[in-house]
């Protein structure tokens, strides 16, 4: 069984690591969307309890989004396919950029919180306390701003990496989907 990559597949590790950093990711974009259509909506208990999701799942998920991004600098990566020298440097600017962009969300969002002089609740059964004595405007200005930022260059990188997987499969002569199982 391939657990480490190698130049010809991604290993069980980071196929693994992948599919539950995905259903992290989407889990998160709908509470955090939700929660401010809610906002903007005048409905705050509805956007408290989807923020009381969002941050849970968040704190949840953020060892798995770092792990993620440590075993991609980590490990091997595979040959990339061949394609137009254009679309190997879009690809792996893409995923570049996407790894940055969780670890703007994994420290922007805690750091938010507790800069905002609070402690995150994670599903009423742990409570980190904030590092902060008090509030400080500044922080807290600075992080939410980075979390809108890095929300929005997931969406957007989300969406070519998603569309340049449906390309592999779809239109390239091999037809593969490099991130369900490891070639044998």
């Amino acid at each position: 069984m391939q657990w480490i990559n190698d130049k010809r597949s991604y290993g069980w590790l980071s196929i693994g690591l992948h599919w539950l950093a995905a259903i992290g990711i989407a889990l998160l974009l709908v509470t955090g969307f939700r929660a401010d259509f809610a906002g903007e909506a005048g409905d705050r208990e509805a956007r408290a309890l989807l923020m009381g999701w969002h941050i849970s799942l968040g704190a949840t998920f953020a060892l798995v989004f770092l792990a993620r991004v440590a075993s991609s600098y980590a490990q091997p990566r595979p040959t990339p396919p061949e394609q137009a020298p254009i679309l190997k440097f879009l690809s792996s600017a893409t995923h570049q950029l996407l790894l940055i962009a969780i670890l703007i969300q994994v420290i922007s969002g805690p750091l938010a919180i507790w800069s905002g002089g609070r402690a995150i609740n994670v599903f009423d059964v742990l409570s980190i306390p904030s590092p902060f004595a008090a509030r400080n405007e500044g922080v807290h200005e600075f992080a939410e701003l980075m979390h809108a930022i890095g929300r929005w260059a997931i969406v957007g990188l989300l969406s070519l990496h998603i569309l340049g997987a449906l390309k592999h499969v779809m239109m390239d002569e091999n037809g593969e989907f490099r991130m369900l199982t490891p070639k044998s």
